[in-house]
């Protein structure tokens, strides 16, 4: 089902839209201080762009996500150029269920080591946060920087905050921290602060990086 908003209006994403996907996230993240740690280089991340690509095909795909875009057409059928932002939503998974997400294949020369060790800290986060609980937990959003402040992200978010008081499942997520009073004008809550020593750029000088935990229970 399409939902509108002023200009915008937001549909379940099809394959012909992968494409789209990656080049927005590209825009969105590529000045991410995490991003060039973990992909250190521009061929690197050239072929990060083709990563996401596949990646969203596969999640398209997967009955147990949703990825969702919002276009700025006048056709709320429309696909293509006319996508302005995303996210993908990961369902939850009832215990002994038969199901395994569909790998990230990075490309060759990613920081393994930097990529694996935030792995590692943000999913013991999640756990902290949400024990054994089941969740939609939303992986990626990311808009159009030519369309930022246009109401695309609330569109996003509204669709979980409508699967999370349907099915009374809360929803997870981790923000930069720029983007925290966001979360925070939509309902959720702020949790703990994820926090990594990196390496920008394959450079020697270290910095810390950090994102903030946000959950939504509904009432």
């Amino acid at each position: 089902m399409a939902a509108t908003s002023k200009q915008l209006t937001m549909r379940v994403a099809t394959r012909e839209d992968a494409p789209r996907i990656a080049e927005i996230h590209m825009a969105a993240f590529g000045p991410n201080a995490m991003l060039h740690a973990q992909f250190p280089t521009p061929a690197i991340r050239q072929g990060l762009q083709t990563s996401i690509e596949h990646k969203a095909l596969a999640d398209i795909d997967d009955p147990k996500t949703t990825v969702l875009v919002v276009t700025s057409s006048d056709d709320p059928e429309s696909t293509g150029s006319s996508v302005v932002a995303f996210a993908k939503w990961s369902h939850p998974v009832q215990p002994g269920e038969d199901y395994v997400e569909p790998p990230w294949i990075w490309p060759e020369g990613t920081d393994l080591k930097t990529l694996g060790d935030w792995v590692t800290k943000a999913a013991e986060v999640e756990k902290r946060c949400i024990g054994d609980a089941q969740c939609y937990h939303l992986s990626y959003i990311g808009t159009d920087p030519a369309y930022a402040q246009h109401g695309a992200g609330k569109l996003l978010m509204q669709w979980g905050i409508q699967q999370s008081k349907a099915s009374g499942f809360p929803l997870y997520l981790e923000s930069t921290v720029e983007a925290a009073p966001f979360y925070k004008r939509m309902g959720f809550t702020g949790g703990e602060i994820i926090s990594l020593p990196i390496c920008v750029d394959g450079g020697t000088e270290t910095q810390i990086y950090e994102e903030v935990v946000f959950t939504y229970y509904p009432a």
